[in-house]
């Protein structure tokens, strides 16, 4: 990808200034585990100066900011997470800072359309810590602007992976299902190159907060990445989510430059941005409490593709392991074995479960590690929703002008596509050979309301609603 002159000069600049105050880590010399994460609290904590929750928005338009590259306007933009393409392909749409002439500062209307209006994005949600937008509610570290319809879809869910999505925003970040054993329900993921700064503002808070954590976590979307004490302050789980998205996606310039903009504003920084290693020495095996960190299973996942589910696992310190058994239950108490994978000391196991019969349900599954002395020991238990429909998804969802039907890689020819209003009344109606292809279809002709999208292939039919919005 070739940048332009001002990209480079723009990233360039954004690095030389994100650098921390000499000597400000120095009294973390020599220390791990919780010292170090009660230190790192009491160094960024130090001369914290409180900011409101309306300053956030003259922040966004000095710091969070980028060369504009589609649309007309000012010159910069909103750098905003869940819009934001990374790579050769533009953007779906870029935000005019402010309120001036064409400023989309989120002022309380609409909101229902991306690309509309932006606003104030907490990374960890309000609800989970009080409801106030004072203190943690308004501190910039943890918040960062980002498109309103999507922030909408987030709401307060927590932040994760995603088995089937029920919603794909423009530039990939989905809402749906956990698809990681240990983190259950709905869950918000944004793409991957913007997973280690979630993380990093995630690690910040229960650092900077770690007095109040004891209290926090009082609703059950916060219980699935909270621990109530101060210190490792995050479900087990979750933390292994948030350390390999943390090495995932290393710091950017782009966190930098919120880093540097943050000391400036509030008067405190983000110590995992500032020395990424910081992460690894406040939570790791070592750590009390940690022992079952790095478990023979680090992560257990499994996501619907097609008409299979594709279970994948993760695998540190395999020792007289025999074999995974691969359980699946319809209740979560009954299990059964399903097959089962001979270990041999890989990194990385993988298991595919037909889907065709199980549609429209929930499926739970398990790993029963086994020795080879015949002991075992059971994974966490991963959950999974299987839709009714396995052969084609919608994007983007609500929909303005038109809807784009990713079509399984298994249906191959003639496919019948019908559009219809919750009356039953078809509107649009389309015939078409495929091969595993993305159609799109006009919607810009649709009263705003909801459809039922049909897809007719080899004598059975699937549905998926949609939402079209003007």
């Amino acid at each position: 990808m070739k940048l332009s002159f001002t990209i480079v000069i723009f990233l360039f600049a954004s690095s030389l200034l994100a650098q921390p105050p000499a000597g400000y880590y120095n009294s973390t010399t020599g220390l791990t585990c919780a010292d170090l994460k009660t230190t790192l609290k009491t160094i960024i904590t130090n001369g914290f100066n409180q900011q409101s929750y309306g300053d956030l928005w003259s922040r966004y338009e000095t710091t969070d900011v980028k060369p504009r590259e589609v649309g007309t306007g000012s010159s910069v933009v909103i750098w905003d997470i869940y819009s934001e393409k990374p790579g050769p392909a533009n953007d779906p749409y870029n935000f005019t800072p402010g309120t001036g002439t064409g400023g989309q500062q989120d002022q309380g209307q609409g909101g229902n359309v991306e690309g509309e209006w932006y606003n104030r994005e907490h990374t960890v949600p309000l609800s989970w810590f009080g409801g106030s937008t004072s203190g943690p509610g308004a501190d910039y570290l943890h918040i960062f602007p980002v498109d309103k319809a999507v922030n909408g879809k987030r709401a307060s869910w927590p932040y994760g992976e995603v088995g089937t999505a029920s919603f794909t925003s423009m530039n990939g970040s989905k809402l749906g299902n956990s698809s990681i054993a240990g983190v259950s329900g709905t869950v918000f993921e944004p793409i991957d190159s913007f997973k280690g700064d979630v993380a990093r503002a995630f690690l910040y808070f229960v650092t900077r907060y770690e007095d109040n954590m004891p209290t926090y976590g009082n609703n059950t979307e916060a219980l699935q990445a909270f621990e109530p004490n101060k210190y490792p302050s995050v479900d087990v789980p979750f933390l292994q989510m948030m350390l390999n998205w943390h090495l995932l996606d290393p710091v950017s310039n782009k966190e930098q430059l919120r880093n540097n903009g943050a000391y400036s504003f509030q008067k405190n920084r983000n110590p995992y941005v500032d020395r990424p290693e910081f992460v690894n020495l406040v939570w790791n095996a070592l750590c009390p409490g940690l022992s079952t960190l790095p478990v023979d299973i680090v992560s257990f996942k499994g996501k619907l593709i097609g008409e299979n589910i594709y279970l994948d696992w993760v695998v540190k310190n395999e020792q007289n392991l025999g074999r995974y058994e691969i359980e699946r239950s319809f209740n979560g108490a009954s299990f059964e074995t399903i097959g089962q994978v001979n270990a041999s000391k890989l990194e990385h196991y993988t298991f595919r479960d037909d889907a065709t019969q199980n549609r429209g349900r929930q499926v739970y599954y398990r790993l029963r590690k086994i020795d080879k002395d015949g002991k075992y020991k059971y994974s966490q238990v991963l959950v999974l929703h299987i839709p009714f429909n396995t052969r084609f998804t919608i994007y983007p969802n609500p929909a303005t002008t038109k809807i784009q039907l990713q079509i399984n890689r298994d249906v191959v020819g003639k496919i019948v596509i019908e559009i219809a209003d919750l009356s039953g009344k078809v509107l649009i109606r389309k015939i078409t050979e495929v091969e595993g292809a993305t159609i799109s279809i006009a919607t810009n002709k649709l009263a705003a309301g909801t459809y039922i999208v049909k897809m007719l292939y080899n004598d059975e039919q699937y549905i998926q609603k949609v939402v079209v919005v003007k």
